[in-house]
């Protein structure tokens, strides 16, 4: 007999103790069915031991191993472990999430009658009469749940089964794919050119070849105008590990951006190319997990959960675009893929290479501080010039009297560029047709009935729409409140796109965001027509801002940056900064120069003045003053809990409740260094129907923090709290 340390696919914090009657070796790594209170999961298996840590009257066996070979390594399984300590995440959680593509064990619970029956009325005979109907009597708990909609079911149920009348049972379901694997379409590869690198280029290349054939893990800083080649220099490094029998993963933060990238890499490394993100379907995914695994593939191009993907001699990660927030995931487990590749890197003794136009002021302040070592591609390739940036001041130049949002300056440099057989790129950061909705009388909006947001009409559907839970309802024209006429006002993508269409309506536009980007084939369907020149004018919102490279986009205009310079975060400053430089350098990358024109009613501001003068080291340098005074990261570690519940009182209750045990944490734990900001309604006070209280917790001590936060978690048994560590907005 031998005993298991297990890694649950639930919510358990810990792991759980179960025992192993069957002879198979080399179980640590394989996943199994357990029995889990009343039901059947999945668990992985951790470790062996020869003696229970717990009773042994209290261990339960397990029900079956489902793997033949283990489908987690040691490393892998060292790498799950940190992932949910530092994020502070049941392990089964993350395990799971590791092992997305493969399927899992659950069970079913079963009703069925076991005999004859008396006369029963209410919702005992309801059930009773569903269940004869069925053949053999039986049916899934979950139908009748569904189907009968009676007051008093559950009561109904336990007092059948206690008069003999049913038997309750469990039945073990397959959940996800299990036998069906289908590959994903091929992209359309690129020629391989034979570029030759600039002075720069070749220095980085040869410092990360270098730290390859060392075989010690290092982090580089590739810090690199947009447009000087990093690509390029991502190429030759993986060539670079490959040729030392090495394993590669690229993280890309979009899953829009993978068309672009699988086609340089496969350009190079053909059907050593794998591909691995959420957009696949789950039969390609798991066609492409097993092609990993089995060595089939040693280039794993993907998005966040490409970190996860089962290489076994790892020696390469690169991060592009690393400050990007898609990294981080929102719900549990809350990591940070740019975060994970690192510290995967450091436990393989491989290299890791995060790379941006536009660093993450931590990674700047980590390759200042010689945690990073910063390798710098000041100009672009070929000696192009960086586009020309024109800030258009809204406060004096919008056209007001059509109200088309657009100023005569945008209009006019966008005209000589499109009439001239160019390409252009429009970026607002808001889909949908009008942003916002009021009564000019009354003042009264028309909000999200789930979320205290107002909702933003789609022309397409006649809808007002809700873009954080989905709600949909009706357009509004006549006010509730005081029948007098509703105004539509600001601007969309949808209505970016109609208005354009009014100004060229001669020329192909194509709209890029959530709500036309539906699959993985119109990702690529746009992706093609606008390499092959068939899309004149795009319009899109992040999707468009990063990693293009189109040598036919000589305009890139901004139509309103000023709603994302609001929010009442800190990143706020950075994060403009960021989006205007990136899709300010999908501009000019061929033998035309580019011109960038952004319009704004904040000029003066540093994210949108720095951009204009391209001070990119200047602008990161302030933000690092900034935040040192204000406490914030990467002077300080950061926690953010928020508590949420239907009733804004409760919710309030509960902030109160959870600021206590922050108190008596810090007490016990003598905690010195630590910051405690709220609780206070946090800046999205309420969403998806409930009320939000925040609560941020600095210090400069990791561990103070952990302590602090693992005592949180636990009331997650009597309240709706979350824990995110290392929070990239406190929204």
């Amino acid at each position: 007999m031998k005993y298991l340390k297990l890694a649950v696919f639930a919510n358990v914090e810990g792991f759980l103790t179960y025992s192993y009657s069957g002879e198979e070796k080399g179980i640590t790594g394989c996943r199994v069915s357990v029995p889990l209170g009343k039901k059947t999961a999945t668990g992985v298996v951790i470790s062996c031991m020869d003696r229970p840590d717990i009773p042994a009257e209290k261990v339960k066996e397990i029900n079956r191993v489902l793997d033949i070979y283990p489908v987690l390594t040691a490393e892998m399984i060292k790498l799950g472990l940190w992932v949910s300590s530092y994020y502070l995440c049941a392990p089964g959680i993350v395990f799971s999430t590791m092992l997305a593509p493969l399927y899992r064990v659950a069970s079913d619970g079963i009703l069925k009658l076991t005999g004859a029956v008396g006369k029963f009325d209410g919702a005992a005979g309801e059930i009773i009469n569903y269940l004869k109907a069925k053949p053999g009597g039986w049916a899934k708990l979950k139908d009748v749940n569904r189907h009968l909609k009676v007051r008093g079911l559950k009561s109904a149920i336990a007092a059948l089964a206690k008069a003999g009348v049913i038997a309750i049972s469990e039945k073990e379901k397959t959940k996800g794919i299990k036998n069906k694997r289908e590959k994903p379409a091929s992209m359309p590869e690129e020629a391989a050119a034979d570029i030759v690198l600039n002075a720069e280029q070749a220095g980085a290349v040869m410092q990360i070849s270098g730290a390859i054939s060392e075989g010690k893990h290092k982090t580089f800083l590739l810090f690199g105008a947009t447009g000087s080649g990093k690509t390029e220099v991502y190429i030759r490094t993986v060539k670079k590990a490959l040729s030392a029998g090495l394993d590669c993963i690229v993280l890309v933060p979009e899953i829009f951006l993978t068309p672009q990238t699988v086609s340089r890499f496969s350009s190079v490394f053909r059907e050593n190319v794998a591909i691995y993100h959420s957009g696949l379907k789950p039969s390609e995914r798991m066609h492409e997990w097993e092609r990993i695994k089995n060595g089939g593939a040693h280039v794993v191009v993907g998005t966040r959960s490409a970190v996860f993907a089962p290489l076994k001699k790892l020696g390469l990660i690169i991060v592009d675009e690393e400050f990007d927030t898609s990294y981080k995931q929102e719900n549990d487990p809350r990591y940070s893929a740019r975060d994970t590749a690192v510290y995967r890197a450091s436990i393989n003794s491989a290299v890791a290479v995060v790379g941006s136009a536009t660093p993450s002021v931590e990674s700047f302040y980590n390759a200042q501080s010689g945690k990073y070592t910063m390798l710098r591609l000041h100009d672009r390739v070929m000696g192009r010039p960086m586009p020309n940036i024109h800030v258009v001041d809204l406060k004096t130049d919008l056209n007001k009297s059509r109200d088309l949002f657009f100023s005569d300056e945008f209009i006019r440099q966008m005209r000589e560029a499109v009439e001239a057989g160019e390409q252009a790129i429009l970026f607002i950061n808001r889909r949908g047709y009008s942003g916002y909705n009021y009564c000019p009388e009354c003042g009264h909006i028309e909000k999200c009935v789930n979320c205290d947001i107002p909702l933003v009409y789609h022309s397409h559907t006649g809808s007002l729409k809700c873009h954080y839970c989905g709600f949909e309802k009706k357009t509004v024209l006549i006010c509730p409140a005081c029948g007098k006429p509703v105004f539509y006002k600001g601007a969309g993508t949808q209505r970016v796109e109609d208005v354009v269409s009014k100004f060229f309506p001669d020329k192909k536009i194509e709209r890029v965001d959530i709500d036309t980007m539906d699959d993985r084939e119109r990702y690529l369907d746009v992706y093609t027509r606008l390499k092959n020149r068939e899309i004149d004018i795009l319009v899109g919102t992040q999707m468009v801002a990063k990693g293009f490279d189109f040598p036919g986009v000589t305009f890139v205009g901004v139509v309103a940056i000023d709603a994302v310079l609001n929010l009442p975060d800190f990143r706020s400053e950075e994060r403009v900064f960021q989006l205007l430089m990136q899709v300010a350098g999908r501009a000019g990358r061929g033998d035309k120069p580019g011109r960038v024109v952004i319009q704004t009613f904040n000029p003066e501001n540093p994210a949108i003045a720095d951009v204009k003068a391209y001070r990119t080291e200047e602008f990161l340098t302030a933000q690092l003053k900034l935040r040192k005074e204000a406490g914030y990261p990467p002077f300080k570690k950061m926690v953010q809990v928020i508590i949420q519940d239907v009733s804004f009182e409760t919710a309030v209750d509960n902030a109160m409740r959870a600021l206590e045990t922050v108190k008596q944490a810090v007490k016990i734990s003598k905690i010195r260094s630590i910051d405690i900001l709220g609780p206070s309604e946090a800046p999205l006070s309420r969403l998806r129907n409930k009320y939000r209280q925040s609560i941020i917790l600095r210090s400069t001590e990791r561990q103070a923090l952990n302590i602090i936060a693992a005592e949180l978690k636990k009331l997650g048994r009597f309240m709706d709290i979350s824990v995110t560590v290392d929070p990239v907005n406190t929204l």
